[in-house]
């Protein structure tokens, strides 16, 4: 006799049941399909814009005055601030941290300006100059003038003129007219040897001028007035 194939009572197939029907239903289904349309439009539109958009400038640490700076001023940490600018727009000459410390500004510097050799006495004594300009010394004798000079300055020269038979004085030419100071010497020290006030004696400034103007002035030695302009 054949073994039993008989495993007990089997739950009968039943096809999966229709979605159903009516107008929620439509509904339902058109709003799904249109939430699953929109996911893809905005996942293919951030791939567009990644692929797309430029990628981030690279940015450089610089030194920037914290606020508007004199002419003469003695830089201190106290008077910049680190920021950090696109690499294409920070200037040649850009100082660092220790080239700043102590340097006296050559003009005057706007906050936020980010410093550079060109606005101290320490970088390049004719950066910024027309080419062929060249540096010339020229004499001040009077205290008071020289404490009003400071790098940026701009000065007319004059050169004492003389009889050439007896010597007398006998007036003035202007040989540089409107130069631009250089370099100022710092104050003299208080007192001299043994405490003694320092002898007085005419003090020489760098001033910016053409070769032509440099040999005039040379040729004035000793007999150079300064005066400054407005």
């Amino acid at each position: 006799m054949p073994p039993s194939t008989d495993t007990g009572p089997q739950t009968p197939f039943r096809p999966p049941a229709p979605p159903p029907r009516g107008p929620g239903a439509r509904r339902r289904r058109r709003l799904t399909r249109r939430w699953l349309s929109a996911g893809l439009v905005a996942a293919a539109g951030g791939v567009a814009v990644a692929t797309l958009a430029p990628p981030s400038p690279v940015r450089e640490p610089v030194l920037v005055a914290v606020r508007d700076l004199p002419t003469g001023a003695v830089l201190t940490a106290a008077d910049v601030r680190t920021d950090r600018r696109e690499d294409a727009t920070v200037p040649d000459g850009a100082l660092t941290a220790a080239a700043v410390q102590g340097a006296v500004l050559a003009t005057p510097v706007r906050r936020g300006e980010v410093l550079t050799d060109a606005r101290t006495t320490t970088g390049p004594l004719l950066a910024g100059q027309p080419a062929g300009t060249v540096a010339a010394g020229v004499g001040v004798d009077d205290p008071a003038l020289l404490q009003s000079l400071a790098p940026g300055a701009r000065v007319d020269v004059l050169a004492r003129t003389q009889d050439p038979v007896s010597g007398a004085a006998t007036g003035a030419e202007r040989i540089a007219a409107g130069v631009v100071v250089l370099r100022v010497p710092g104050p003299p020290a208080s007192a001299g040897l043994l405490g003694a006030a320092p002898a007085p004696g005419p003090v020489s400034v760098l001033v910016a001028v053409d070769p032509p103007t440099a040999a005039r002035l040379a040729a004035a030695a000793g007999r150079t007035v300064v005066t400054v302009r407005s």
